[in-house]
C-alpha cells in the first residue's frame, strides 16, 4: 500500500507503486490518497510478473569532443539498467548502492566518495559529504532521485567538486522519473 497526501493521485505515484509490486512479486498494490476532498484509492494488479521484457543498450550518441566517450556510455548503461531493474520511486540512496553493485558486476573499478575536506587558505575547515562515485579515477558520477529544479542544483554541486578534484568529467544519473535522466557535466 503506498499513502500519499496529495491533491489527486499521480502517475509517478502509480509508477511508484508499481516498482515495489515488480521488486515484492505482490498480487496487488494500492495507491490510497488522504490529500483530495475525498478518499481516492487506485487498485494495481501485478500484471508484471507475466512481463519480463529484457534489457536492451543502444550506446548513446555523444558529442564529438566527448572525452572517455566509451567509459561515459558504459557509466550510462550502468545508470539506465538499474533504473530498468527498480523503476522509478525509491530514494537516491538505493540507487547508488544498485549503480555500485552494476559497477561491480560490470567489472568497473569505482570508488565511494562519502567524506572529503573542506580547507580555506591551507586550513582545515570540517567535512562535507558529497556521495558521489568516481569511476575509473576518471568520472565523478552523481545519483539522484531529485526534481528537476533540485537535478539543476546538482549540476553545480558537481561542477565544484569537478575542480575540486582537478577531473574533467562528471555525470548526473538522476532516477526519480519514469526514465533515467543522464547529463554530463564536462570541465574544459
Amino acid at each position: 500500500m503506498e499513502n500519499k497526501v496529495k491533491p489527486e493521485i499521480l502517475p509517478r505515484h502509480k509508477g511508484q507503486a508499481l516498482s515495489y509490486l515488480k521488486l515484492t512479486d505482490a498480487d496487488l498494490a494500492l495507491v490510497v490518497n488522504f490529500g483530495s476532498s475525498s478518499l481516492q484509492v487506485e487498485r494495481l494488479p501485478n500484471f508484471l510478473r507475466d512481463k519480463n521484457p529484457e534489457f536492451v543498450w543502444v550506446p548513446r550518441p555523444l558529442q564529438n569532443d566527448m572525452i572517455y566517450p566509451e567509459l561515459t556510455n558504459k557509466v550510462m548503461q550502468v545508470c539506465h539498467r538499474v533504473h530498468f531493474v527498480l523503476g522509478p520511486g525509491f530514494l537516491h540512496q538505493v540507487y547508488r548502492r544498485a549503480v555500485m553493485v552494476e559497477l561491480s558486476r560490470c567489472n568497473i573499478e569505482y570508488d565511494y566518495i562519502k567524506q572529503m575536506p573542506v580547507e580555506y587558505l591551507d586550513q582545515l575547515l570540517g567535512y562535507e559529504e558529497p556521495r558521489v562515485i568516481l569511476v575509473e579515477d576518471k568520472v565523478l558520477l552523481a545519483t539522484i532521485a531529485y526534481r528537476v529544479a533540485d537535478a539543476n542544483t546538482m549540476v553545480s554541486k558537481l561542477r565544484s567538486l569537478l575542480k575540486r578534484l582537478g577531473l574533467k568529467l562528471g555525470i548526473v544519473a538522476n532516477f526519480r522519473g519514469t526514465k533515467c535522466s543522464v547529463t554530463p557535466v564536462c570541465i574544459r
